[in-house]
């Protein structure tokens, strides 16, 4: 899913960056410090051509050049010839420079994959801390599958340009600068030259990055495409396999993936060609410059290991800026991915701006004028409900499928917030809550269990249950009949699960659910279909250890089946969005509504 965001600015974007680069200033000053010294290795060694030249030729001009006169200046030179001393001098100057140059480079590419992994650990953290904090409607309008991708995909996109990326601008780019400043100080006229054709490569750089950017933000989207069509496919594999889907789900991810390869062909296809565009840009301009060194009146100025050292470093100049300018398609995907990332870390949070918190809430709630649809949405969910559940009450809601019921839950927890209407706790809004503070007051049991690759007990004594002794879990497990099936596992309570609790039936993990539930022991217990993946056998055993924790807690309970609400004090029947009906059961029965006709349909079936 594309999403709408303004466009920001590479500069932006790097001033972003750069504040997560600030905590470790030190460890990027040495980085910088060692390709500083990796780059002035790589412009001494083309000096260090007039050293060999110029001895050879036993010119007057020998100690001017810079590796030269740091030799003499180091070395006694005595009665030695310039031939003679540079037998000595050269070889000496080639291990020093080859040393320096390695030294440097470890340093730089060292200190620089540690300053850009602590970047994009941190931007990962954040954003999985960001996306745990979103509100509901975030997650209604993105699928898991683009989530992930985010998390993974786009954050290696900046990894990839916080470290290949950023080594070779840092590297390679100081290099560029140290030749074109030894060429200055060679002749700067003749320099002159080569600055003629930087403005094209500027403008073949930016022009191409335009394009670079547009292709990785479709790349990114659409690996947001493949990654949930892969989960769905993975996850759902007994549906896939039970209904014959192969063949639509293959010809989805090939959608997907064929959309994500064109784009991706389309960005190498600009890579590709912005390479030889520059490579012939920087060939004209060394062409040039060759052709004008080699005139009579300025060879006058060059001794001939001066001009083979000009002539050398001009080269060089090649493959520093051939790298720079290649990975200009990392930097792009790596922005495009930041320019996400930031996008995501400045949407608001889940809205808490409560400041009231109980230790234990009574339990009295109060439901009065609400209404309710769902943002994005035009249909009405809730119509003017009004309910009061008294504390320590059992109440059951029951109607047809989307009748509301479990919307009303959501609202209570605050998943969504309640604007038209208010909810009250103890007689105080819910949004007056400490969004932590309300939901640790209630605890709930629904149909879908959601559990976690962790351990049984973990599962059990999950978030602010975790510091539960073992002795409080078991005691959990007994009260939901779950230690019969836990003590056959080959860990017991210590057993790791599998994805969601991959190979346990539906009935145990909703009894490992119910347990949870009752470790939590919060005043308010809400059942939505709890009981529902269980066997009558289990059912029936269940429902007596949910009686038990029943008692002195207010119960809202959503079922189906109205046979297990039967014994409620209090029934509240619902029908499209509004309350049509409350009473005891054999009231309503008797009233010979809604529930007396979905009761009899379901005995008859």
């Amino acid at each position: 899913m594309t999403e709408n965001r303004g466009r920001v600015s590479d500069l932006q974007l790097y001033r972003r960056l750069l504040g997560y680069v600030l905590p470790y200033w030190y460890l990027f000053a040495l980085s910088i410090a060692g390709y500083v010294i990796y780059s002035l290795g790589n412009v001494l060694l083309a000096d260090l051509m007039q050293f060999l030249l110029d001895s050879l030729n036993e010119s007057e001009e020998t100690r001017e050049g810079l590796v030269s006169g740091a030799a003499y200046a180091l070395l006694d030179a005595g009665e030695m010839t310039p031939l003679e001393f540079a037998r000595i001098g050269v070889p000496a100057a080639m291990v020093v420079l080859a040393f320096t140059r390695a030294m440097g480079f470890f340093a730089g590419t060292y200190f620089m994959n540690h300053v850009a992994r602590n970047l994009v650990h941190q931007l990962r953290g954040e954003l999985f801390n960001k996306i745990l904090l979103a509100p509901s409607t975030y997650y209604d309008h993105h699928s898991q599958g683009v989530l992930i991708s985010k998390i993974t995909y786009n954050v290696e996109q900046v990894t990839g340009a916080a470290t290949k990326a950023l080594k070779v601008v840092v590297g390679e780019g100081l290099t560029v600068i140290g030749l074109l400043g030894y060429l200055f100080y060679l002749n700067w006229r003749l320099s002159l030259i080569f600055m003629l054709v930087a403005p094209c490569i500027a403008l073949v750089v930016s022009v191409v990055g335009k394009h670079f950017r547009r292709y990785s933000r479709r790349i990114q989207d659409s690996m947001g495409d493949v990654t949930q069509v892969s989960n769905e496919s993975i996850g759902g594999y007994k549906e896939v396999r039970l209904f014959g889907g192969q063949q639509q789900q293959g010809d989805r991810f090939e959608v997907a993936s064929a959309y994500n390869r064109n784009q991706s062909l389309k960005l190498a296809l600009v890579d590709a060609m912005s390479t030889p565009v520059i490579q012939t840009m920087l060939a004209v301009a060394l062409g040039a410059m060759v052709w004008f060194a080699l005139n009579p009146e300025i060879l006058s100025g060059f001794s001939a290991g001066s001009l083979v050292a000009f002539l050398t470093a001009a080269g060089l100049l090649g493959r520093p800026i051939r790298q720079v300018s290649s990975v200009q398609s990392v930097i792009q995907r790596g922005l495009a991915a930041a320019e996400d990332i930031f996008h995501q870390l400045d949407l608001e949070d889940e809205p808490d701006t409560g400041t009231h918190a109980v230790d234990r809430a009574r339990g009295d709630i109060v439901f009065k004028g609400l209404s309710f649809v769902y943002p994005g949405t035009e249909q009405v969910v809730l119509r003017d409900i009004n309910l009061t559940i008294r504390a320590g009450e059992a109440v059951a809601l029951v109607g047809r499928s989307g009748s509301g019921k479990s919307t009303l839950i959501q609202l209570l927890a605050r998943f969504y917030p309640a604007e038209d209407g208010s909810i009250a706790l103890d007689g105080v809004p819910i949004a007056d809550y400490r969004l932590s503070n309300l939901r640790r007051q209630l605890a709930m049991v629904s149909q879908n269990v959601t559990l976690f690759h962790d351990t049984v007990f973990n599962n059990i004594a999950y978030g602010d249950l975790a510091g539960a002794s073992r002795e409080a879990v078991i005691a959990a497990c007994e009260s939901a009949h779950a230690m019969e099936f836990i003590d056959k596992l080959p860990e017991g309570l210590d057993t790791v699960l599998g994805d969601d609790g991959a190979g346990l039936s539906g009935g145990q993990r909703q009894r490992l659910a119910i347990a949870r539930a009752i470790l939590k022991d919060a005043p308010v217990l809400v059942l939505d279909e709890a009981t529902s993946a269980l066997d009558n056998e289990s059912e029936h055993r269940i429902q007596r250890a949910l009686d038990t924790i029943m008692r002195n807690r207010t119960t809202i309970v959503i079922a189906h089946r109205l046979s297990t609400v039967e014994r409620a004090d209090r029934i509240v029947v619902m029908d499209s969005g509004e309350i049509i009906a409350s009473g005891t059961h054999a009231e309503l029965l008797a009233q010979g509504g809604l529930y007396a006709q979905l009761y009899h349909q379901e005995f008859s079936d």
